[in-house]
């Protein structure tokens, strides 16, 4: 079993739909949760533990933004959480920018 590693932010309610990128194959998931930090995404992808994956975010704007992460948990069947890796400061910005429109702060 995995060792439960705790979050360095907190983690806010927004529902964002993605394409994701794994080594399951492309296919359409959403985040159900999001910080500065990662995210839960929501899919029956099948990923292993540390596997980096890509995503196209679709912003509320309409706009995609590009991402990737690494798998920190899974929950089979149901979604995985994801470490963020090697934001961009134009990424970072945008996920403020969607926190703060989802009624997160405090970074």
């Amino acid at each position: 079993m995995s060792e439960i590693i705790p979050r360095q932010q907190k983690r806010i309610a927004v529902p964002l739909d993605i394409e994701l990128q794994s080594s399951s194959g492309k296919r359409e998931a959403r985040l159900s949760d999001l910080s500065i930090g990662g995210c839960y995404v929501d899919s029956i992808a099948i990923v292993k533990e540390n596997e980096k994956v890509h995503f196209s975010l679709s912003l509320p704007s309409g706009q995609k933004e590009e991402m990737s992460g690494s798998v920190v948990y899974i929950h089979p069947g149901v979604g995985f959480g994801l470490r963020f890796d090697n934001l961009s400061d134009q990424q970072r910005t945008i996920l403020q920018q969607v926190i703060l429109l989802s009624g997160g702060g405090n970074f």
